[in-house]
């Protein structure tokens, strides 16, 4: 899901959406950050030409990232600039398109979400 454009004119409820779209998103490439400095081959090309073995291959790096977190296990994290690292992307078949009807479902998802977040106190 994507944050409400700011035109000037957004709710309470789609600027505090946008708000915890923004910490959780900093948290998750805090997070990729980290599994990519432990597991150097995410950064670049993986080490597989079959596509279908890739989601397999990054879950097996979340997992052993967690064991290595779980036993304690000390490294020192490179820094890494998300937005200059190529991410892992996985072609889909030409036949798959976003077409309105979905942008229009996402849509609706983000302001269900947007209403049932609780409301976050200003710093």
């Amino acid at each position: 899901m994507v944050p409400y454009k700011d035109n000037g004119h957004l709710t309470e409820r789609q600027h505090n959406y946008n708000k915890c779209h923004s910490s959780t998103r900093m948290a998750v490439e805090r997070a990729i950050g980290l599994l990519k400095g432990r597991m150097r081959r995410l950064l670049d090309n993986l080490p597989m030409t079959r596509g279908d073995l890739i989601p397999k291959y990054i879950v097996a790096c979340c997992i052993i990232h967690n064991i290595c977190l779980l036993r304690q296990d000390q490294f020192t994290p490179i820094a890494i600039d998300l937005h200059r690292v190529p991410e892992v992307v996985v072609p889909l078949p030409h036949n798959v398109q976003a077409d309105d009807r979905n942008v229009a479902i996402a849509c609706q998802k983000r302001n269900l979400t947007a209403e049932e977040l609780p409301l976050q106190e200003e710093f």
